[in-house]
């Protein structure tokens, strides 16, 4: 792990209801693990801490994999609000400035694009560095937020404005164009995400696909 990134925590951003999934995205198996084993594995390769963002409930941690009850989980403090109000209990929690955030739907993205994007968190200094997929989306599940930008997160929360982005033209934002991102080597599925059990049949072919690919270069 690069060590500038020591300043920076990691947040898995594990609530919400999944019922276009019609079952917990974050304990879906994929690749031998479940989705949010995956993210944290991803976070912890880059940032110097890692916490559970979202988590619904105390009852509910029994059902974390063993490998994660060690971590810290921190139910919403405002649920039933999306994703934004995870990333506003995250940098509540939080000690450091700069802080990734990645939600435990997107199956593609790898450490070595985290550490991209920390990287050019840290080197713009911008309150919330946030990537564009090549639909040319913003994906702001998968960005770093300044600890300093929950005030005006929480004014959000407050106006009933739950839409992470609503935010985004009162404080100053770094966006990353899909082609800078295309142009740093990464493939055009690492921004993907699971919304669907087709999304997940999919995701499951692709990484097969991947998988197998990678074991015939290797013996090539």
């Amino acid at each position: 792990m690069p060590s500038r990134f020591k300043s920076v925590t990691g947040f898995v951003l594990a609530g919400g209801a999944s019922r276009r999934m019609g079952r917990p995205k974050a304990l879906l198996v994929l690749g031998g693990e479940t989705m949010i084993e995956r993210q944290v594995r991803l976070l912890r390769a880059v940032a110097g801490n890692v916490f559970v963002a979202g988590w619904q409930g105390k009852s509910s941690t029994s059902r974390l994999p063993g490998i994660l009850r060690e971590l810290s989980l921190l139910p919403d403090e405002l649920p039933g609000r999306g994703p934004l109000a995870g990333i506003y209990t995250g940098l509540k929690k939080a000690r450091t400035e700069y802080n990734l955030f990645l939600g435990c739907d997107m199956p593609f993205v790898d450490s070595d694009f985290l550490e991209f994007l920390c990287a050019r968190a840290l080197d713009t200094a911008a309150d919330v560095t946030v990537p564009k997929s090549r639909q040319r989306w913003l994906i702001p599940v998968c960005a770093v937020y300044r600890r300093r930008a929950r005030e005006v997160i929480r004014k959000s929360l407050e106006a009933g404005e739950n839409k992470i982005t609503r935010f985004f033209p009162r404080v100053r934002c770094e966006v990353i164009p899909w082609r800078v991102i295309a142009r740093a080597g990464f493939g055009p599925a690492v921004l993907d995400n699971i919304n669907t059990p087709q999304d997940f049949e999919a995701a499951k072919k692709r990484l097969a696909e991947m998988n197998s690919r990678q074991s015939i270069e290797a013996e090539d």
